[in-house]
């Protein structure tokens, strides 16, 4: 008799911890974010579970924006301030590593503005920095000449091309 209520407490023990395992303090709606997917949060973490209830993200960031608003086929993720991007198939394309990322194809077709140690640059849309951030400010392209988008250093004014070389860069 002792080893069968032995038995069925450990058992209990057992299913617990496996219940236990598969618990998230909060589970939204599936395919608001992406087909198939529900966001989760476990201890303020936020990641997502497919509709068979496996995880496919990880919840380990701060936030998780909606898929497409900043670029088509990815989600802006939020860690520890810093913000990066994962895809669809829920691998970071972007490490969270930058203080701010604008929406792409605003100031370039193809790039997007970033901000990383208060020096701004450019990625473009396979993650790549093409810009690197070492500019106190950089304005859209084709403002003030066709092709070029204005930079600023400390004083100092210049411009960089579509390909993000410098130009010209000129004392203020």
């Amino acid at each position: 008799m002792q080893k069968k209520a032995l038995f069925a407490i450990l058992i209990l023990l057992c299913a617990g911890s496996l219940f236990s395992q598969n618990t998230y303090d909060k589970i939204e709606a599936f395919d608001v974010y992406i087909s198939n997917w529900a966001k989760v949060k476990l201890k303020g973490k936020s990641g997502f579970i497919n509709k068979e209830g496996r995880e496919v993200v990880k919840p380990a960031y701060d936030a998780i924006e909606g898929f497409d608003l900043v670029r088509a086929g990815w989600a802006r993720v939020k860690l520890n301030k810093k913000y990066g991007f994962i895809d669809k198939e829920g691998k970071e394309v972007v490490r969270p590593l930058y203080s701010s990322i604008a929406a792409f194809d605003v100031a370039r077709d193809g790039w997007a503005k970033v901000k990383l140690n208060n020096k701004y640059g450019f990625i473009d849309k396979s993650g790549n920095e093409v810009v690197k951030p070492v500019y106190d400010d950089i304005e859209g392209f084709d403002v003030l000449r066709e092709g070029w988008a204005r930079v600023k250093t400390g004083k100092k004014y210049g411009f960089i091309d579509k390909q993000g070389a410098e130009v010209i860069i000129t004392p203020n």
